[in-house]
């Protein structure tokens, strides 16, 4: 999605990391739990975790922005779109994109989140995203919100404008918005959108906020 903040247009879409990036503790929380069901990846950029969340639950739904989901890109080594790789490898899967949310009405048992809310540089957008996670849970669901917040590689973006929990840094070629949330900032945003929060930790520099309806 795009943003423009201060006269600067941020694309969120270009904060998305390829599945050659993943976290090793990331993928080994979601083998780890023993839940299955459906599931939703919410801000699934280049479905960085789509193997992961396709093992272990009987339906995903993969979700973003229309125009992540329907730019062509290179998709786990496939130079497609997000649809049609879903559509084309994975048989009880679907994407659905946020502008079109309010036509689903499925609920699910586990919403991963991750290194989502980082990226968008309104507030807003962020109470809108939290809100609309409480609405997909189903009544024993869980979410898990991940957000890198502390990183050797932030440190050049410091010099850039402090802006909401982040800072806004220019290139040569583009405006990129990183936010950085603490497992505390993160359970506070969650709590003012009627989140409760079961429970949070950090790791390697991330914060992790597990939250109920």
């Amino acid at each position: 999605m795009n943003y423009i903040v201060n006269g600067v247009t941020i694309r969120s879409e270009n904060a998305a990391k390829p599945h050659t990036m993943p976290s090793g503790y990331l993928c080994n929380y979601i083998e780890q739990r023993a839940e299955s069901g459906r599931a939703l990846d919410f801000g699934c950029g280049k479905l960085r975790y789509s193997e992961q969340l396709i093992n272990k639950f009987d339906e995903v739904t993969f979700l973003d922005s229309k125009k992540q989901l329907e730019r062509i890109q290179i998709i786990r080594g496939v130079k497609t779109t997000v649809t049609e790789y879903v559509s084309k490898n994975y048989k009880k899967a679907n994407a659905i994109s946020f502008e079109e949310l309010e036509k689903n009405s499925t609920q699910y048992d586990f919403i991963l989140c991750s290194n989502v809310l980082s990226a968008i540089p309104c507030k807003l957008t962020i109470d809108k995203v939290l809100s609309n996670i409480k609405i997909l849970l189903n009544e024993n669901g869980e979410a898990l919100i991940v957000n890198q917040y502390k990183s050797s590689y932030f440190k050049k973006y410091e010099s850039g404008i402090r802006h909401l929990y982040g800072y806004i840094y220019k290139n040569a070629h583009n405006s990129f918005y990183y936010g950085l949330l603490n497992e505390d900032i993160v359970a506070n945003i969650c709590i003012e959108n009627g989140l409760s929060v079961i429970d949070s930790w950090t790791n390697a520099g991330s914060s992790y906020v597990i939250v109920a309806r």
